[in-house]
């Protein structure tokens, strides 16, 4: 599994927003592990945030993406998210003064570049992918996106025009690939939109500096970078429109005609099928968990859960120091966390997730059974548990739960639980 990244730097970009023409300044910051992409309107009362995830993503304007939270937006994010994805940064706080960052030359070249001088780092936590078990796919008339399971993160692309010759692109992004290949792609348009896009009082900020004009007779306003850089530069807009799912999908992603409308669509589609989270979850600390769970020291096993779908699955940390209770008498020269308190961890989290629906209020969860359950590695003090728990049965009063511990990237324990839900005792 891989780590999560931020970067170690602030960096600061300038310039003007290609849809409403406002300057704008835009300011990368770290951001902690499991928080995500959060952008902060810092020309607006009280400075608010917008999250970058489903729930959140709005048709605000055309040709471009948008967020929105409250009364905060921010459109034209699709460069800046793509290169965060392209370059695999996970978390990151974006403070903006403007409703979108800066255009800069049209490619995601100038974000790359951003982000290189701010130093990604990796972090204390594992990186989730979006896992599909069979082909995904969304359709309008005839534009096409369709996800097939796949070991890594590959895009084919078909773009084409009745001014352009059709264009044909296929690339497995990682870091490297995506900054030689991908971010230098600019943006394009042809000639007779211009006219449309200012009727409909967007492109304010476009030039030759930032956009490539293509005529009616298929010549363009500057030199190409690449031969296909118009299907490159839709591979670029698709990389950003994915990330607002806030996680890239182990899949072969075929696209077909498609832009930002059919984008959203999928997103929609895979958070309602529960491949991806619609809202970020803000991370529960140990004095709301043990508000539900009626455990107490030395039995608490969780001091933090930062993602949870609500009836489905959990993931939880515990940080073990050196004074945990049982690590003065469990091989005490070599102090090993006891198998049956990793599992008692997994129990716990898998517990609050049943009872933290309101429908449980008032009953308990009993750790009624262990199976097939592995130890993996020995977790010593100065480890941090990553606890993820999965719902696999569920009855109304019983659920089987399959659970598994991680040390960084190693898995350190695993097995299936089953918790009994009972009423909690009179008194």
């Amino acid at each position: 599994m891989a780590l999560q990244q931020t970067i170690q730097n602030e960096a600061i970009i300038s310039g003007t927003g290609l849809m409403l023409g406002e300057p704008v300044t835009l300011t990368l910051k770290p951001a902690p592990p499991d928080s995500g992409v959060v952008f902060q309107r810092i020309d607006l009362p009280g400075q608010p945030t917008i999250q970058v995830c489903p729930d959140n993503y709005q048709k605000v304007m055309p040709r471009c993406t948008s967020l929105r939270a409250g009364d905060a937006t921010v459109n034209s994010v699709e460069h800046v998210l793509s290169a965060l994805a392209g370059m695999g940064v996970d978390n990151v706080r974006i403070d903006i003064d403007a409703p979108e960052p800066p255009a800069s030359d049209g490619s995601a070249l100038p974000y790359v570049r951003l982000l290189q001088q701010a130093e990604i780092i990796q972090q204390d936590a594992t990186r989730t992918d979006i896992e599909l078990a069979e082909p995904f796919a969304v359709y309008d008339a005839n534009k096409q996106l369709i996800l097939l399971p796949s070991d890594s993160f590959q895009i084919s692309f078909v773009y084409d025009h009745p001014k352009i010759s059709a264009q044909v692109a296929t690339f497995t992004i990682n870091p490297e690939t995506y900054a030689k290949e991908i971010a230098p792609a600019r943006s394009f348009c042809f000639a007779n939109e211009i006219e449309l896009l200012r009727q409909q009082g967007i492109g304010k900020g476009a030039s030759y500096d930032n956009v490539i004009v293509i005529e009616e007779d298929g010549q363009t306003s500057e030199a190409l970078r690449f031969a296909d850089e118009f299907v490159r530069h839709k591979i670029l807009d698709l990389i950003g429109d994915l990330y607002v799912g806030t996680r890239l999908p182990k899949a072969h992603v075929v696209a077909m005609r498609s832009g930002h409308a059919l984008h959203a669509q999928l997103i929609q589609a895979l958070a309602e099928k529960r491949l991806i989270q619609r809202q970020l979850t803000k991370p529960i600390e140990s004095t709301e968990i043990y508000r539900i769970l009626p455990h107490r020291y030395p039995m608490c096993m969780l001091d933090r859960i930062i993602e949870f779908e609500s009836a489905k699955r959990a993931v939880g940390l515990k940080n073990l120091s050196y004074n945990e209770q049982f690590f003065q008498g469990h091989f005490p020269q070599q102090p090993v966390m006891p198998g049956v308190l990793q599992m008692e961890a997994l129990a716990q989290l898998g517990a609050w997730l049943l009872l933290q629906e309101q429908s449980t209020e008032g009953q308990l969860g009993y750790f009624a059974s262990i199976k097939e359950a592995k130890f993996r590695r020995p977790v010593i003090p100065g480890d941090q548990l990553r606890l993820e728990v999965e719902i696999i049965r569920r009855r109304r009063t019983w659920a089987r739960i399959g659970g598994k511990a991680y040390v960084g990237e190693e898995l350190a324990a695993e097995g299936e639980l089953a918790i009994a839900l009972g009423e909690a005792p009179a008194g």
